[in-house]
């Protein structure tokens, strides 16, 4: 066996390490930071690797300096694999969204969901439609500036997942365990209120995604359960028996992972952000939907959710 051949196929050490104090964050944190097992590092970081077209956010007066542990934001898209859309030439619609705020000082996270639907204004189109359409339109750069129109907050750094790449690392791990926050049934699976489960990432993906089934709760039950089954993916991830599938889920990340941290930026955050999940507060805009003047189903944030959350965010990163 050759010495590479050796070291692919036994990761280093310190990968429990680095990832055990993801736990409780985000699954795509905890996926990222598996990137520093072995020598794998190069070959896939380069991959995943897609930077915003800027420097910094036009939000803030100085660029976020890693190295000094400064709070910062991440906003994390879910997108969908739409075959039919792309053969029209349409972009990838993000049905996960959320926004973090990160600070290791105040060794606190704040995540705050946004609905699909919300009606925002969407960055570089003067156009005012779901915030959703951004990432179509424009991908992440787009997505991001739609976000800090809506939010009024600093969006310094972006990770974005395929959902189906997300069923397949559940997969992956041998499924994860849940607690439902609701009692209802959606695609053949039924679930209720308090009783926890072991779902397939095909369960996983049923359990995340309804709605407008009776008892789901809507768009706000949607959102808890999309944050339930990313902290249990993220258990799973930071378990030691997740290490059994490396290979896999290095190729995984490879295929469906997209972030503008570079290497050396995760290096920093691995380095000086452990703390920043000690306290992990979820929220969630709250407002009204309803059909608007164009005939479309929208989410309208109220003025003082949108307060709110941005006094939530803007706190934790110390401004």
């Amino acid at each position: 066996m050759k010495r590479s051949d050796y070291y692919e196929q036994k990761p280093k050490h310190g990968v429990l390490r680095i990832v055990m104090w993801v736990l409780g964050i985000l699954v795509i944190f905890a996926v990222i930071f598996m990137l520093y097992v072995g020598y794998k590092i190069f070959a896939v970081g380069g991959t995943i690797h897609s930077p915003l077209d800027r420097e910094k956010s036009s939000l803030r007066s100085h660029s976020v300096d890693l190295d000094k542990g400064d709070p910062f934001t991440i906003a994390l898209f879910g997108v969908d694999s739409d075959a039919q859309r792309a053969e029209k030439g349409g972009g990838q619609r993000s049905d996960t969204i959320m926004v973090l705020s990160i600070n290791p000082n105040k060794r606190t996270t704040e995540i705050l969901s946004i609905p699909r639907d919300t009606k925002a204004e969407i960055a570089g189109r003067n156009s005012t439609e779901k915030i959703n359409h951004a990432y179509a339109y424009g991908g992440p750069n787009m997505a991001v500036k739609s976000l800090e129109k809506l939010l009024d907050v600093p969006i310094d750094h972006y990770a974005t997942i395929d959902m189906d790449g997300m069923k397949e690392m559940i997969d992956t791990v041998g499924g994860i365990d849940v607690t439902s926050n609701a009692t209802f049934s959606y695609d053949g699976q039924s679930f209720s209120k308090g009783e926890q489960v072991h779902l397939n990432g095909a369960q996983a993906m049923a359990f995340m995604r309804s709605r407008k089934e009776e008892g789901a709760g809507g768009d706000f039950g949607r959102q808890e359960r999309q944050q339930i089954v990313i902290q249990g993916l993220a258990n799973k991830l930071t378990s030691a028996r997740s290490l059994t599938h490396f290979n896999a889920l290095m190729n995984q990340i490879k295929n469906n992972v997209k972030t503008d941290l570079s290497l050396g930026e995760l290096s920093k955050v691995r380095s000086h952000y452990k703390e920043a999940n000690d306290e992990v507060n979820r929220h969630q805009l709250e407002g009204s939907g309803g059909i608007q003047e164009d005939g479309l189903y929208y989410f309208v944030p109220s003025d003082s959710s949108l307060q709110e959350n941005k006094q939530i965010i803007n706190s934790n990163l110390d401004l």
